[in-house]
């Protein structure tokens, strides 16, 4: 590194000069020749008082400043320090113009450093990260911060995240470096001499030869065990402190007869018996024996990722090279190379597409997959991933990551995917299907949300407006502005200007009447969210339907009949089209269903039309999980599999939906009586009903329990919500009262990436915290002492406003059944049974599940919650009973 750095951190009273807030803590760490050679750090009395919330923050009172010297006594060390560097900042646009406000005030001259933003820098060099907050980067990459919000500390690990992040860049190959320094000019950052340092430095290098790849270890299976002994030695092959669990041996044969006779079966496995092991043995077996596939279908990514990487992994490392194994998703997930390669072909548009492109370059050079969810990408950049993700199959294209997918599933015994796949995009499948002689669907409680969502439509407000503003004629950035600069004069572009100004006319038309509806409808204090039903709303949406498909054939014939001179502008112009397509045929399916299906408008009151979602859901669904399924239930075995497949009074109830003939048994397999030994109860009874306060006040409640809970029992906790919305507010007052900022706070919907690094992030670190929605609810496994808390926030009944539930409601009622016994109840309890089986995951784990929805104790279907669950320790307790036997029983 021939430059020196100055990495500056400071500690001030306020957010802004501007405003007369000042500086009462720096730190400057400098860096020559790629190594820290000096640190200085200073109290400042900034002549005023202190905030208390400033304080608790940092830690630093009115008493450690007061005899501090003034900004002006130390000027001329900073400047020393500052003199001849590049002023690096952990989000430098908050650091520089606060030394800057210094000065000024003291009439000295300003500084001209070159700036660098270590935010910047490592969401390019580790795109993959859950988080930029230095307090969380830090942690992820293993840099120490002990003492975060001091200036002196901050300074120190923000040097040390600086200095990663040159060593990851020269780590980079030559050609990756080459194309990160072609845009590196456009970044906010000085890093240009960098990366040309990078590129120097990698053309010395001679290229490492290939290495020679070790032959494959094979190791055979043994035959089926027969006998438990022989299962139990099988097992301790995999596991080698397997115990004898005779309802996973039992539930293993069930689901190797089930195999063998080619039968469609229904097991209900209670968490801890070892389901996942329990059908994954049985189906390598039949799989070898028959050279047929087997297809495990789960409901989520997270699922597909934890049965590749425990259990198959486990199976792989006891027995090597015995079977092959492969996940198949959606193209969609993966990035397109094609695509890729033109876009980094081209000049760039905005910051944002260049730094998208520069942090795929990076990522692409680490990633083992090709899976686009893997990247942390800002909002801005998400387009330009979204311009680059496959959209089409493309065979001929070997090195392609999703064909390489695919040709693994040719290849494997076992193909593991998710029910999205299996109920969206069948076809997929369906080119395998000579080969594939059973389908077990796992989370099969799950795979009609999995059809429902298939069949659902949802369209936002604001991702139609976007799309929309992307066919104008006004902005640079616009399709029309393009094709006028192209001289293109044609009769046919005229007629796209004038139907795309109709589209926009009659759309706003729409938006206005159902902003004055919307402004119509009541609130109660703390909930400003709204539903319109839109039943009765055909006429609204026919003559925009008609015009945007109009709009879409125009475009069509525009790109039969015209030749563009540039092929970036010719995948721009079809990408855009698809997208319209898209959107005009969800539009058209949308408005043909108005009056039959459940449909209607969600809204925020205080952001009208900007918080419009449009929704969809179709009522009966028996036609097309029987066309679905049936290829699969002719010759072959489908198996039907849960933890949570009956409800104590209705077992059928999930069956039922799932349309599964009545005369197949439903097999239940349960845990060993002590595997919830270590597990406990607790019904908090001073928490306010929240039935009988508004939110603001249930929420305040919750948060000081949860904050309380978490310091006994050091993070290591799930808070399950089932609201996003509460969610958000309660994180975001836990996160104002500053008492938990030790501790890693992850929540759903707020914190960017998929739900399996959120997970993994969760195991990594402790004093972890989090929180989640739905999907955190099941059908996830954290074992060991990662988790030991569950909290619930509230019982996870759907929302009785909700208006599918509502029309589902109502055909119950007509009926003649009670709507709430017959549906709402038995839902909610497979929910809150699914919760419960995150806390224990063996029989040696502790955990505390912690109900604060007081409805559980003052309404009749309380108990039958309750009851639901396994027979373990349950208490009715106060909060502070609760803590101080939670701070005992994790003493001891």
């Amino acid at each position: 590194m021939n430059d020196v750095y100055a990495v500056v951190d400071i500690e001030t009273t306020g957010s802004s000069p501007k405003n007369g807030e000042r500086i009462i803590q720096i730190g400057i760490v400098r860096i020559e020749n790629g190594v820290i050679t000096s640190t200085y750090s200073s109290f400042v009395n900034p002549e005023k008082s202190i905030p208390p919330f400033i304080q608790a923050l940092t830690h630093i009172t009115n008493d450690d400043v007061k005899n501090a010297p003034l900004f002006s006594e130390i000027a001329d060390e900073i400047l020393s320090q500052l003199e001849g560097a590049v002023f690096v900042a952990h989000n430098v646009n908050f650091d520089f113009p606060f030394v800057q406000g210094e000065l000024k005030r003291l009439e000295r001259p300003l500084l001209k450093n070159k700036k660098v933003d270590t935010v910047e820098f490592a969401r390019l060099l580790f795109p993959s990260a859950l988080s930029y907050k230095l307090s969380e980067i830090t942690m992820e990459l293993g840099i120490p911060l002990e003492d975060a919000h001091r200036a002196d500390a901050d300074a120190y690990a923000t040097a040390e995240l600086f200095l990663l992040c040159v060593k990851k860049l020269y780590s980079l190959p030559l050609g990756a470096i080459e194309k990160l320094h072609k845009r590196c000019f456009r970044l906010k950052s000085h890093v240009a001499p960098l990366f040309f340092e990078a590129l120097k430095k990698q053309q010395t290098i001679l290229q490492p030869v290939a290495q020679i790849q070790p032959v494959d270890i094979i190791k055979e299976l043994p035959p089926y065990p027969v006998e438990d002994q022989e299962k139990i030695e099988l097992l301790k092959q995999i596991y080698p402190g397997a115990q004898q669990r005779d309802s996973q041996l039992r539930y293993m044969d069930s689901v190797h007869v089930a195999l063998h006779n080619r039968s469609e079966v229904a097991l209900e496995a209670e968490t801890g018996i070892g389901k996942t092991m329990g059908y994954l043995l049985p189906s390598i077996y039949f799989s070898l024996e028959s050279q047929k596939k087997v297809v495990i279908s789960t409901y989520t990514n997270t699922l597909m990722d934890q049965v590749l990487e425990n259990e198959g992994a486990k199976i792989q490392a006891a027995f090597p090279g015995s079977f092959k194994i492969a996940k198949l998703k959606s193209y969609t997930h993966y990035l397109d190379r094609e695509l890729f390669e033109l876009r980094l072909a081209t000049e760039d548009e905005s910051y944002d597409e260049t730094f998208a492109l520069m942090q795929l370059v990076v990522w692409l050079e680490e990633t083992t997959t090709g899976d686009l969810s893997e990247l942390n990408s800002t909002g801005g950049g998400q387009l330009t991933i979204d311009k680059v993700r496959k959209h089409k199959r493309t065979p001929q294209i070997h090195q392609d990551f999703y064909e390489k997918e695919y040709r693994r599933a040719q290849q494997a015994h076992l193909i593991v995917t998710n029910h999205a796949m299996l109920a969206g995009q069948p076809e997929i499948l369906r080119s395998l299907e000579k080969d594939i002689g059973a389908v077990i669907i796992d989370e099969a409680h799950h795979f009609l949300t999995a059809v429902h969502k298939t069949n659902e439509k949802v369209i936002s407000f604001t991702e139609w407006k976007y799309l929309l503003s992307q066919f104008g004629f006004i902005e640079k950035s616009q399709v029309g502005w393009k094709l006028e600069k192209l001289g293109i004069h044609s009769h046919q572009l005229n007629k796209i200007k004038m139907r795309t100004e109709t589209v926009n006319d009659l759309f706003d038309t729409i938006t206005k009447q159902l902003t004055e509806s919307a402004l119509l409808e009541r609130t109660v204090r703390g909930n400003s969210k709204i539903t319109i039903d839109l039943q009765a709303s055909e006429l609204l949406f026919s003559d925009f339907v008609q015009e945007v498909n109009r709009l879409v054939t125009a475009y069509d014939e525009f790109m039969y009949g015209t030749s563009l001179p540039s092929a970036t502008l010719h995948e721009d112009l079809l990408f855009w089209i698809r997208e319209l397509r898209i959107a005009a045929y969800d539009w058209e399916e949308y408005v043909s269903q108005l009056s039959n299906e459940p449909s209607w408008l969600e809204a925020d009151k205080r952001s009208l039309p900007s918080s419009f979602i449009f929704h969809q859901k179709k009522l009966h669904h028996q036609k097309f999980t029987e066309e679905l399924l049936q290829p699969y239930r002719t010759n072959k075995s489908l198996i039907w599999t849960s933890g949570t497949l009956t409800v104590p009074k209705q077992p059928w109830f999930i069956l039922d939906q799932l349309y599964l003939p009545r005369d197949m048994s439903i097999q239940r397999f349960f845990a060993e009586p002590d595997y919830y030994k270590g597990a406990q109860v607790f019904v908090v009874n001073d928490v306010p009903d929240v039935t009988q306060v508004d939110q603001f006040t249930f929420i305040e409640s919750i948060a000081d329990v949860i904050i309380q809970t978490a310091q006994v029992a050091k993070g290591r906790m799930f808070v399950l919500f089932t609201s996003q919305d509460m969610l958000r507010k309660t994180v975001e007052l836990i996160e104002d009262t500053k008492l938990l900022e030790d501790y890693l706070l992850i929540a759903q919907g707020m914190n960017a990436g998929s739900k399996m690094r959120m997970l993994r992030t969760f195991q990594r670190f402790p004093k972890a915290i989090l929180f989640g929605t739905t999907t955190f609810w099941e059908g996830v496994d954290v074992p060991g002492d990662a988790l030991s808390t569950i909290l619930l926030v509230r019982l996870p009944f759907t929302n009785p406003d909700d208006p599918y539930f509502r029309r589902k409601a109502d055909i119950l009622t007509k009926e003649g059944h009670n709507a709430f016994t017959k549906y709402a109840l038995p839902e909610a309890i497979i929910r809150f049974r699914q919760g419960f089986g995150r806390l224990v995951r063996n029989p040696e784990e502790k955990g505390a599940f912690i109900i604060l929805d007081r409805r559980i104790e003052t309404k009749s279907y309380g108990k039958e919650f309750l009851d639901a669950i396994p027979q373990v320790p349950k208490r009715q307790v106060s909060v502070e009973t609760m803590v101080d036997n939670l701070e005992t029983w994790y003493n001891d």
